[in-house]
């Protein structure tokens, strides 16, 4: 997976309460950004570029798999955030702007494995506004 910048959004109501997850993007240099919903990430995407988007599969208003679809051709990286019995599984749904559903499945340590490596080249790199 590639990434060039730093803004992630986050799309779910779990999210709201995940401080563990953004506590972990914010020590590895990210800076997010929050969606309730389909709607209200689409309306945040209009108004500012992000370079990863992690979203819930189930939304109020529609699914994680119809966000991936708004989402494809924009320079961005996304993950959908799949529930299983004791966790959740990560799929890699878009690289670059390039649908890639269908890679395997992530589990909770490989994702944060990749997340720390994005973080890792992004430092390297220097920041641009």
């Amino acid at each position: 997976m590639t990434l060039s910048g730093r803004e992630v959004l986050l799309v779910g109501r779990s999210f709201q309460s995940a401080h563990g997850l953004r506590d972990q993007l914010h020590r590895w240099g990210f800076r997010c950004h929050l969606a309730g919903d389909m709607r209200a990430a689409s309306d945040l995407l209009r108004s500012r570029p992000v370079d990863l988007v992690l979203s819930n599969t189930h939304l109020s208003d529609g699914t994680g798999f119809g966000l991936v679809g708004t989402l494809t051709g924009l320079p961005v990286t996304a993950f959908l955030c799949l529930p299983v019995e004791n966790g959740c599984f990560w799929l890699p749904a878009i690289d670059a702007g390039k649908e890639c559903l269908g890679l395997p499945a992530l589990r909770p340590r490989e994702f944060a494995s990749t997340l720390e490596k994005m973080a890792r080249n992004l430092a390297a790199e220097p920041l641009v506004n």
